[in-house]
């Protein structure tokens, strides 16, 4: 081989090694971009912003003075229906009491025998 063709093969090999150096460099550079983008994803998704404090009381006194603001004093037929619902509830548990001792329990079943 002369010296001319040595040279262009050398030169091939070296524009060969610079190209993978620039393709590793570039492969590089996008796996760090990504690995950040998924740390931002990840970061947001473990740790929301906390709402500034003031925000939150300011809100939560709207929402505690409009609750207060839109209750009324019991009526009559607040009281009436209170009476009402106590009654049939005392009945409801008389009625289950009852088919409560007509259900049989664990007591009941015999243990198994081995």
């Amino acid at each position: 081989m002369d010296e001319g063709t040595v040279m262009v093969v050398l030169g091939l090999c070296v524009a060969c090694v610079a190209f993978l150096a620039w393709r590793i460099e570039r492969q590089g550079l996008n796996l760090r971009l990504e690995l950040t983008q998924a740390a931002q994803r990840m970061e947001e998704k473990t740790f929301p912003e906390i709402p500034d404090f003031d925000e939150l009381r300011d809100s939560l006194e709207d929402l505690i003075a409009d609750t207060i603001g839109s209750m009324r004093t019991p009526q009559l037929a607040d009281h009436l229906g209170a009476m009402a619902q106590q009654f049939f509830q005392m009945k409801m548990a008389k009625q289950m009491q009852e088919m409560g001792s007509l259900l049989p329990s664990l007591a009941d079943e015999e243990p198994p025998i081995n």
